[in-house]
C-alpha cells in the first residue's frame, strides 16, 4: 500500500507545473521578464522617481485616456510633462500589486492586477494620507528584446 502511495505522489508531482510564486502564472523566463517590468514599476512608484517611470515606457507609449479627464496625458510625451508634476508634494507612497492574469502573444503582452496604492501628500498641517484602489490593465511591447509598457501607466 505504502507503494502504491508513493507512486501516485510521484505522478501528481511530475503533472504539476511550477507556478511564479503567488499567481496562477507559468513560472517561465517571457513571464518573468514581463512580471520584471511590472515590479521596476511599482519599484519606481514607490520611489517617486519620474525618469525610471519614463525609462520604462515603449517610444509609442498611448494611453486612451478617461474621457472625464481630458488633461490626462495621452502619448509618451504628455508622460514626460506630467509625471515629474504628480509627484509634487507627494511625500510616501506604498503601490501593492496583485497579479490577476498575464497573456503575451509575440512582441505584445498584458497584465490584469488588482491595485492598492497608499500615498501621503503634504498639506497645511502636516500630511494627509489617501488610498486609491481598482482593477488595472497594463500592457507592453517588445522593443529590441526589452519590454517596455505601452499602456496602463
Amino acid at each position: 500500500m505504502r507503494i502504491a502511495y508513493l507512486l501516485a505522489l510521484a505522478a501528481l508531482a511530475a503533472c504539476t507545473h511550477n507556478m511564479i510564486p503567488g499567481t496562477t502564472i507559468p513560472d517561465e523566463p517571457r513571464n518573468r521578464a514581463v512580471l520584471q517590468v511590472l515590479a521596476n514599476y511599482k519599484q519606481a512608484m514607490e520611489a517617486r522617481d519620474p525618469n525610471a517611470l519614463l525609462s520604462l515606457a515603449a517610444p509609442e507609449y498611448f494611453e486612451k485616456g478617461d474621457t472625464s479627464r481630458p488633461g490626462d496625458p495621452r502619448d509618451l510625451e504628455g508622460l514626460r510633462r506630467s509625471v515629474p508634476r504628480d509627484f509634487n508634494g507627494v511625500r510616501a507612497l506604498k503601490l501593492d500589486i496583485d497579479v490577476r492574469n498575464l497573456t503575451i502573444d509575440g512582441d505584445r503582452a498584458q497584465v490584469d492586477y488588482f491595485g492598492v496604492m497608499r500615498y501621503a501628500v503634504a498639506v497645511p498641517t502636516g500630511e494627509k494620507w489617501f488610498t486609491e484602489s481598482d482593477d488595472q490593465r497594463m500592457k507592453f511591447v517588445k522593443i529590441d528584446g526589452d519590454w517596455k509598457i505601452s499602456s496602463g501607466m
